[in-house]
């Protein structure tokens, strides 16, 4: 096999985390980073093949690895603060996806990653704004609607959550 092809590389690691092949997927980027050593682009989508596979402390150790190496998009902070958040650190988590919300303030998704750990530390009214500006760069984002619907009824807001319900209901229906 050709190891100088990144881009294959990436694909073929892709498609075997997709189908489950975890082990294969990082033995496949494994030799990419003995070919290309200091490689970011490899150490973030090592980062990404070990978080879904449940390996977040690894997850944490590629991708910050990958901003030494001078990985600077907002994705990787914000695929940082989801495996700080698995790793049950929800002030770390909270920092990664602040500095990729300082990168890129239109990130709906960092929005409401960040909602849910004000959510899962009890601040349902920050919970509920960073769920708002999650949906006010995206408004076709169920899982943010979701996420709203439950912070308002836990503030006992009872129209703003069915509002919510029936946006995200309606996102599921099409």
């Amino acid at each position: 096999m050709n190891y100088d092809d990144l881009e294959a590389g990436f694909n073929e690691a892709d498609y075997l985390m997709q189908t489950g092949k975890f082990r294969s997927a990082i033995k496949l980027l494994f030799k990419y980073r003995k070919k290309h050593p200091g490689n970011s682009l490899i150490n973030f989508n090592l980062g990404v093949v070990y978080y879904k596979s449940g390996m977040y402390i690894k997850s944490i150790y590629s991708l910050e690895e990958a901003v030494k190496q001078g990985a600077d998009e907002p994705e990787i902070f914000n695929q940082l603060g989801l495996a700080y958040d698995r790793n049950n650190d929800l002030d770390g988590a909270r920092a990664y996806y602040k500095k990729a919300l300082e990168m890129d303030a239109g990130f709906a998704m960092a929005w409401n990653n960040l909602g849910v750990t004000y959510f899962l530390g009890g601040d349902f009214l920050t919970a509920k704004f960073n769920f708002e500006k999650a949906l006010e760069f995206d408004n076709s984002d169920p899982d943010s609607w979701f996420n709203l619907r439950d912070t308002c009824t836990e503030l006992g807001l009872t129209k703003e959550a069915e509002d919510a319900d029936l946006k995200y209901h309606e996102l599921l229906r099409h």
